[in-house]
């Protein structure tokens, strides 16, 4: 009974959200990019995971909203965003934002992503660091530590409650249920193959990039990483890599967290990122 209101509670603050995040899309260099944006203030471009987050304005993009301009674009090959034909690597993403950002008129960002959209964040702070004013970067592989291997997505994805034990700490909250459902609908059918699609043609034959620890030190800005205790995907070693590298760098650990903080940990991870990037 407390895991269905808890999951009501949580359906009527996407519907509350949903007045923000307008979607709209911008041409690039012959592609077509959604983005969503809400809010005024200082630039704070969210790149998304696997999980594609920019389908939907959830709350914690709201709460952002309230103080920072917040933008959300999806990626190449996930959801009506087009272009992904000749995206064959990260640093190929990497250089889409730069032609994104340059489209959208945006000369200096607070930038950050979790996960995927973390690593993306991370390759383009090393090529452009005069274009983040600050970094955050949650769950983001991209390095290789030694001895603690990556989840494997590809294994799990077919099972959901293994899933859900990859990228929860608790895989039988009501959130996790909510977020990885046994009953998925059409529309998360399809963008799950997606994901998995894109997610094979940039990380199946080596999920780090050789290049990236020794172009940390490219980077400016201060940088907030903020790591799920719990992470099973991308393990809390890759955030002391990551600190390591880049000694301007913070680690905050998310206790009784997994990989997906935004949805397990909503609270800290708003609060925390929010007061990183206020400054």
């Amino acid at each position: 009974m407390l895991q269905a209101f808890k999951k009501l509670q949580y359906g009527a603050r996407v519907l509350l959200s949903r007045s923000g995040g307008h979607p709209e899309t911008v041409h690039v260099a012959g592609k077509e990019i959604v983005v969503k944006h809400g809010g005024d203030g200082l630039p704070f471009v969210y790149l998304h995971s696997t999980l594609d987050e920019s389908t939907m304005w959830f709350p914690f993009f709201q709460r952002w909203s309230q103080e920072f301009r917040v933008l959300v674009p999806t990626h190449p090959g996930f959801g009506k965003s087009t272009g992904f034909e000749d995206i064959d690597s990260i640093e190929d993403l990497a250089f889409h934002y730069l032609e994104l950002f340059d489209a959208l008129g945006l000369e200096e960002v607070i930038l950050g992503g979790v996960s995927l959209g973390g690593w993306i964040a991370a390759e383009f702070a090393v090529r452009w660091p005069e274009r983040v004013r600050k970094l955050w970067l949650c769950g983001a592989p991209g390095l290789w530590v030694d001895d603690v291997p990556l989840g494997d997505l590809f294994r799990v994805m077919h099972h959901t409650q293994q899933l859900r034990e990859l990228l929860f700490f608790d895989p039988d909250s009501y959130m996790s249920r909510m977020i990885l459902s046994d009953k998925p609908s059409d529309d998360r059918l399809i963008a799950a193959y997606q994901s998995m699609t894109v997610l094979a043609r940039l990380v199946w034959e080596r999920p780090y990039d050789p290049k990236l620890s020794r172009r940390l030190h490219r980077v400016r800005c201060p940088v907030l990483l903020l790591w799920g205790d719990h992470d099973r995907v991308v393990p809390p070693a890759y955030g002391e890599a990551y600190r390591r590298l880049l000694p301007q760098s913070e680690l905050k650990l998310l206790a009784n967290c997994g990989h997906l903080p935004m949805f397990e940990k909503e609270d800290e991870f708003v609060q925390v990122i929010a007061d990183f990037a206020r400054g």
